[in-house]
């Protein structure tokens, strides 16, 4: 039941975000992966899932994250903004289940139509089978956007 509510979560925002565009890339710094991000016809909130591995000793295992994110642009042409967010962190520890709130801040950048990179702190404090804090986590993202990103 622990991970079945998060997955539903999951499920139920990205389906409602179905109508915007999609991009996907790697994730290279604390937490090294993929991601996974919805950005919408305009300019507001934006979905992302990211899955990774993390170079914190003490989460040093799978996550997968979900986070809801307000984008402010910081360009006239909106190619380039502020974010900032919420979302909930799982970490999949050997025999383990570790739950945890994630927040983001950072910059999201549009190069041309299809190529998008990220640059973001993302603290994660888990409070579900363990207390920890892990601030460590600061990532370049870089992305392919499909369809070309609007805005």
């Amino acid at each position: 039941m622990k991970t079945f509510l998060p997955f539903i979560l999951f499920v139920f925002l990205f389906i409602h975000a179905a109508h915007g565009q999609w991009s996907v890339g790697g994730r290279f710094g604390g937490a090294t992966g993929v991601s996974l991000k919805h950005y919408p016809a305009s300019n507001g909130i934006l979905f992302e899932g990211i899955t990774a591995i993390s170079l914190d000793d003490n989460l040093d295992a799978f996550s997968v994250t979900l986070l809801v994110e307000k984008f402010g642009p910081l360009s006239e042409d909106g190619k380039l903004g502020a974010i900032i967010g919420l979302g909930e962190t799982m970490v999949f520890p050997e025999d383990d289940f570790l739950l945890g709130i994630s927040g983001i801040l950072g910059f999201d950048w549009r190069i041309g139509k299809r190529i998008g990179l990220q640059l973001d702190w993302m603290p994660t404090y888990i409070f579900i089978n363990d207390s920890y804090f892990s601030p460590i986590n600061t990532a370049l993202t870089a992305r392919w956007i499909f369809g070309g990103r609007r805005g």
